[in-house]
């Protein structure tokens, strides 16, 4: 989750970068001068602001082969697959441009700015063509970088939107699974009940319909209120306590004051309670319990729930079923390698462990 964070954030500067591109490519432009006046003022008799000035004179031509190169070249060679003519318009713009800069040179920065009054001297001069060169290259290698880099990264947000409908879409089947499971479970409960002519029978109904009524309308979201969750057992638990009368022993230990906005996938913790209930009260013929605790600091919430079993020791494979595999997949899925789950046997009983991230609502 925390590299999550961080992937947030570079995602929210590459952002930022997209939505200002004027501002971006101003600042880097200003690093090219800065940069290539230093460079070449290390060999040269003259200040620095001279060489700067030349630079800034060269600077049209400069604009005009970036450009002109990153908008249609690299169209030509990435998305028309046609390198031949993009090496034809690289050849022919960097004569052009190569030409442009001799040019503006004489008849700007040393016909206008700094008049030439010691020796004519010609336009052209071949021993600066790999400077001119430099001049031309550089900045539209840094801008095809910036070019290339900002395509990457729309394709790999694409492809990270087409991941996350996927991962949504298999969470969301996992979650419509849990209903049914648990109306099955429910539903056997309903009949051992009334084979039993439990007069607590109507009481029952009416509690479960009121705890389906919350599933209905809060457990199709992403995420909802960790309140919210806690409410859910808490009405499961009283369901449950009709049906075991004073034979059940319940220990619940959540913290007194919770956020509100401190959020958790829907049905996460209710289904090891359900579990504990069914894989361990249900078949206990003595005095059953069922322990629950939460604990929450600034980075984490801790869950255990403890339950009692019968003497004959169940196996580990036995407990859980189909809500408690699908509540490890949705873990798997939402939480990758950022949290803990341990279960099996403890003195006297079975427990579940669980510790996931504190996420908090945006």
């Amino acid at each position: 989750m925390k590299q999550q964070q961080h992937t947030r954030e570079y995602n929210h500067f590459i952002l930022k970068m997209k939505e200002y591109p004027i501002l971006f490519d101003t600042g880097l432009w200003l690093i090219f001068l800065f940069l290539l006046s230093g460079l070449t003022s290390l060999n040269g008799s003259w200040p620095f602001s001279f060489y700067l000035l030349n630079m800034l004179v060269a600077l049209p031509a400069m604009l005009l082969f970036g450009y002109t190169m990153k908008i249609w070249g690299n169209r030509l060679l990435f998305e028309q697959r046609r390198p031949v003519l993009f090496f034809l318009v690289f050849i022919v713009l960097t004569l052009a441009c190569s030409l442009l800069i001799p040019v503006l040179h004489h008849r700007l920065f040393f016909g206008l700015l700094y008049p030439r009054v010691f020796e004519p001297g010609v336009w052209f001069n071949w021993r600066l063509i790999p400077q001119n060169l430099i001049l031309l290259w550089f900045p539209y290698f840094i801008l095809s970088i910036q070019s290339l880099f900002m395509h990457w990264f729309k394709a790999e947000q694409e492809k990270l939107i087409v991941k996350n409908k996927q991962l949504l879409a298999e969470i969301q089947l996992m979650k419509i699974k849990l209903h049914p499971h648990f109306l099955f479970n429910t539903l056997n409960n309903l009949y051992a009940m009334a084979c039993k002519d439990n007069p607590m029978t109507s009481e029952y109904i009416m509690r479960l319909s009121e705890l389906y009524r919350v599933m209905l309308y809060e457990c199709n979201k992403e995420f909802y209120p960790l309140l919210t969750e806690l409410s859910l057992i808490e009405h499961y638990i009283e369901l449950e306590k009709i049906r075991y009368d004073d034979r059940l022993e319940v220990s619940i230990n959540f913290p007194s004051a919770i956020s509100d906005e401190v959020v958790i996938p829907p049905l996460l913790l209710f289904t090891f309670v359900e579990n504990a209930f069914k894989h361990g009260c249900r078949n206990e013929v003595g005095k059953p319990f069922v322990r629950i605790q939460l604990e929450i600091n600034d980075d984490y919430l801790f869950f255990k729930a403890e339950n009692s079993t019968p003497e004959q020791a169940m196996k580990a494979a036995e407990y859980g079923g189909i809500g408690l595999d699908n509540t490890m997949k949705r873990l798997e899925l939402i939480y990758e390698n950022e949290y803990v789950l341990e279960n099996g046997r403890s003195p006297g009983g079975y427990s579940v462990f669980l510790k996931i991230p504190k996420l908090m609502m945006l």
